[in-house]
């Protein structure tokens, strides 16, 4: 059996390698979706027919909304989740672009913007986080919804280590472990790493890479927003039950979806 060590410091990452991310991190989809629709059943004003997902991966998100009916447009820095998801949603007429959360453009102008497991947490600066809002409003009409999942800091540590998580699919075989190793909150930042474990056949390759994160504090998350051109407008836990809005939110809360709608009226 042959092992090979796939790291960043060897120009490949787990964003270089879709389908084994694509493998790793599934999921039925269905509850989420039916939430999402909920989600914007309650909070946006008109239909929804036009969707935006940044970072969008290998977009497996992108898809069931296709699915749904709906119109999708994504975009992710990582050409190979780029071609990977292209080459997925082109059967449903979605698109896929290449672009960073910082600076990328939608073309058009969309209904609801979803951004899922703390992908957002990618953007370490409040410079660049504030520039991704703007962004993303730019791409919404007035009045459309921005849905962001992330997690604060101090989870604990059931909920600081995720996996194993095993999958099986088109002949590959995945086990992922994915866990917060550390935590400085002077400097804001999530230390987390993953592993995942990967096999077809006789090949077997190991992803063992670090990720640093954002490390979310309410205060600062809702001073950002009130900068941006959004307002946070409910919370939800991961089981998709409201958050109270008066409530503390931290990490021993889990992963909370984020209503955020743009300004300017329906």
């Amino acid at each position: 059996m042959h092992d090979s060590e796939i790291s960043g410091a060897a120009g490949l990452s787990l964003y270089s390698n879709p389908e084994i991310y694509d493998v790793a991190f599934g999921w039925d989809l269905q509850l989420e979706m039916d939430f999402l629709e909920s989600c914007w059943g309650d909070h946006v004003a008109g239909p929804v027919r036009r969707i935006l997902e940044p970072a969008c991966g290998t977009g497996r998100v992108l898809h069931a909304l296709a699915d749904r009916g709906y119109q999708v447009v994504g975009y992710d820095r990582s050409p190979e989740m780029v071609a990977y998801a292209s080459r997925r949603l082109a059967p449903v007429g979605g698109r896929v672009n290449r672009g960073d959360m910082v600076s990328f453009r939608a073309p058009g102008r969309f209904d609801v913007a979803v951004n899922l497991v703390n992908s957002i947490g990618y953007l370490l600066e409040d410079a660049d986080c504030l520039a991704h809002l703007e962004r993303t409003a730019e791409a919404l009409r007035p009045g459309g919804v921005y849905v962001v999942q992330f997690s604060y800091a101090g989870e604990p540590p059931e909920l600081a280590a995720f996996g194993p998580w095993e999958n099986r699919e088109r002949g590959l075989a995945t086990s992922l472990t994915w866990r917060v190793e550390r935590e400085d909150l002077v400097r804001r930042r999530s230390y987390q790493r993953c592993r995942i474990i990967a096999s077809r056949e006789r090949e077997r390759r190991v992803i063992d890479e670090e990720h640093v994160l954002r490390c979310w504090i309410q205060d600062e998350f809702e001073r950002l927003v009130e900068r941006s051109p959004f307002d946070l407008v409910a919370v939800y836990h991961d089981r998709f039950e409201p958050f109270p809005m008066d409530m503390p939110r931290t990490g021993e809360h889990g992963n909370l979806y984020h209503v955020l709608v743009s300004r300017g009226g329906a």
